[in-house]
C-alpha cells in the first residue's frame, strides 16, 4: 500500500491520544509513543514493513479495558475493530487494514494468541518491553493504584503459601507475568533489549521480597 500522507498520520495521532485520555499512567499516551518508537526501531532491525507497524503501535491502544473489567481479554480483539473502523474512515486500503487490525488483535498477551504477521510478532515484541526495565514497573504500580491494588501481601509477599493473584497484590504481577517475558520475544533484537530490562525486574523483585522477610 502507499504509504499514508502526513496529515493521516496525524489523524491516527491525535485519535491515539484521545483515546488514552483517563485511562492512568500504565496505558496512557506516552505508554503508545514508547511502543511506537519501539516498533519503528524493530521494523529497521527486522526488515519488517514500518508503515504497518507504525499503524498497529499507534493504534493498540485504542481499546483496552482494565483488568478487573469482564471484556479484559477480549480488549486486542475490541481494539481491532475500532482501529478497523478508524483506517477505513480515512480511507485505507481494506486488505491494508485487515493487516493493521490482525497485528492489534494478535499482540494483546490476554489474548494468548501466536502471531500470524511479522509485524504481530514485532507489535506483541514492543508492548512486552515497555512493560518492563524501570518504566515497565513503573506502569505496573501505576496501573495496581488505579485498581486499589495493595502493593503486595501482608503476610505471603513471595506467595510461598497460596496462588499469585495480581489483581489485589502489585506484587504478584512480576512473577506471574513480568519475569515470565523472557523466553516470550520473537525477534532477536527484541530479545536483545530486554535482557538488561528484565536483569532489573528480577533484582527489584528480589529487594523486594528481601526487605519484607
Amino acid at each position: 500500500m502507499p504509504s499514508l500522507s502526513p496529515q493521516v498520520w496525524t489523524h491516527l495521532e491525535e485519535a491515539a491520544s484521545a483515546a488514552c485520555q483517563n485511562k492512568g499512567s500504565g496505558h496512557d499516551w506516552l505508554h503508545v509513543a514508547r511502543v511506537t518508537k519501539l516498533a519503528e526501531r524493530l521494523a529497521r532491525a527486522e526488515n519488517a514493513d514500518s508503515d504497518l507497524l507504525r499503524a498497529a503501535a499507534l493504534l493498540h491502544e485504542l481499546v483496552n479495558h482494565p483488568k478487573n473489567h469482564p471484556r479484559s481479554a477480549q480488549s486486542g480483539e475490541d481494539c481491532a475493530m475500532a482501529a478497523r473502523q478508524l483506517l477505513l474512515s480515512v480511507g485505507a486500503d481494506p486488505s491494508w487494514v485487515e493487516m493493521v487490525a490482525t497485528c492489534i488483535e494478535e499482540h494483546a498477551w490476554s489474548a494468548g494468541k501466536t502471531p500470524t504477521l511479522r509485524e504481530s510478532a514485532l507489535l506483541q515484541d514492543a508492548d512486552r518491553l515497555d512493560a518492563l526495565g524501570a518504566v515497565g514497573l513503573a506502569r505496573c504500580f501505576a496501573t495496581a493504584d488505579r485498581m486499589n491494588s495493595l502493593i503486595h501481601h501482608p503476610s505471603d509477599p513471595a506467595a510461598l503459601g497460596r496462588e499469585l493473584d495480581d489483581k489485589r497484590y502489585a506484587l504478584d504481577h512480576l512473577p506471574k507475568k513480568l519475569l515470565r517475558l523472557a523466553e516470550r520475544f520473537h525477534s532477536q533484537t527484541a530479545q536483545q533489549l530486554a535482557q538488561p530490562r528484565i536483569a532489573l525486574v528480577r533484582q527489584f523483585y528480589s529487594a523486594m521480597i528481601s526487605e519484607l522477610e
